[in-house]
């Protein structure tokens, strides 16, 4: 019988930063990950300063820049074929993550422990349902979206990872320029295709088993309720699109996505609240995402984004990133260690 590695768990964290910063939200996340993991590589998408290196170094064990082409799944093949597929094959574990997330809230080793505690050969946070004639690829083709877990995070076990199917996969991740490309052909594939090869496998919180619903059917739904009403259950961008719900119903659900700021504004007030009133989580980390992301909006009158601009949190990020501004100049040439959502996504 083969030894395995003393470095049994590892860690491939997919980085992008459209300022070429990293941002302390991403700082945070990688401290208190960091533990769980006997080797964390960071792939990041942009380029990273020295002053940002150096706040990497205690939270990773490695460091690789790449061009921004494939998004976070071409950036997790990159890491992994330079770490070495004989030293894969010997590992226990491996994650894959990317820095869509605030987060953890919650001490993540309890999530952890309790997701092995499954035994299931491979999991993630969340879990889609089917979705049958809704989606459509870069070239207008719609798809059929099998069930699968939402790729943001995803553990492998050892009978994963040392399988050709798995290898297959990754060596065969292509340079996608279109992220719906990314999506159709590998986030929505990934999980059919292991559960196909016999892998089994589970997530913290299953849409599936959560409605009892397998399918959604575009011919039995009215896609014009689609974001509104009872039809918000089926979305498959719940995550970004339901996050208090979701931290309400979902006990201990450790992320919030990133681009909540945006799409759900209205909700951010509530949210920050939620957040701060029942985890440990530094909310100031999000109001200076929020503060240095739209400052230059402030001024804006796209009612779209007039819940954003009046929060309190983004009122408290622009008070929080006043000081940087006058010492470092304006946010968009890269100064400040508070920037854009990460992931291209």
């Amino acid at each position: 019988m083969k030894q395995r590695s003393s470095r049994s768990r590892v860690l491939f964290y997919a980085h992008y930063n459209k300022f070429d910063r990293v941002d302390d939200y991403v700082i945070y996340q990688l401290q208190h990950m960091r533990p769980l993991f006997d080797e964390v590589i960071v792939i990041s998408n942009t380029p990273v300063s020295a002053n940002d290196q150096a706040k990497l170094n205690p939270c990773c064990d490695t460091l690789i820049q790449r061009q921004n082409v494939g998004y976070d799944f071409a950036a997790w093949r990159d890491g992994m074929n330079s770490f070495g597929w004989d030293k894969l094959a010997k590992c226990d574990e491996v994650t894959v993550m990317n820095d869509t997330c605030f987060g953890p809230l919650v001490d993540f080793k309890t999530i952890y422990d309790q997701m092995q505690a499954r035994g299931v050969d491979f999991w993630g946070m969340t879990t889609n349902i089917a979705l049958t004639d809704l989606l459509v690829d870069s070239s207008g083709n719609v798809i059929f979206a099998p069930a699968h877990i939402q790729s943001y995070y995803m553990t492998f076990n050892a009978k994963v990872v040392s399988s050709a199917v798995f290898k297959q996969f990754w060596t065969g991740v292509k340079d996608f320029t279109d992220v719906l490309d990314v999506i159709t052909n590998y986030e929505i594939q990934l999980t059919q295709l292991l559960a196909s090869n016999g892998f089994t496998y589970g997530s913290y919180y299953d849409a599936v088993k959560y409605w009892g619903v397998d399918e959604l059917d575009k011919t039995k739904v009215d896609i014009s309720a689609w974001s509104t009403g009872d039809m918000t259950k089926y979305n498959p961008g719940y995550t970004c699109n339901r996050p208090l719900w979701l931290l309400e119903t979902v006990k201990g659900y450790p992320f919030i996505k990133t681009k909540t700021v945006r799409l759900v504004p209205a909700q951010l007030d509530a949210l920050r609240d939620f957040i701060r009133g029942h985890t440990d989580y530094p909310v100031e980390l999000i109001d200076c995402y929020i503060g240095a992301r739209y400052y230059s909006l402030w001024q804006e009158k796209d009612h779209d984004i007039q819940f954003l601009l009046h929060s309190r949190a983004f009122r408290l990020g622009r008070f929080l990133l006043a000081p940087l501004r006058l010492v470092k100049g304006a946010l968009k040439k890269g100064s400040s260690d508070i920037s854009e959502v990460a992931g291209g996504r």
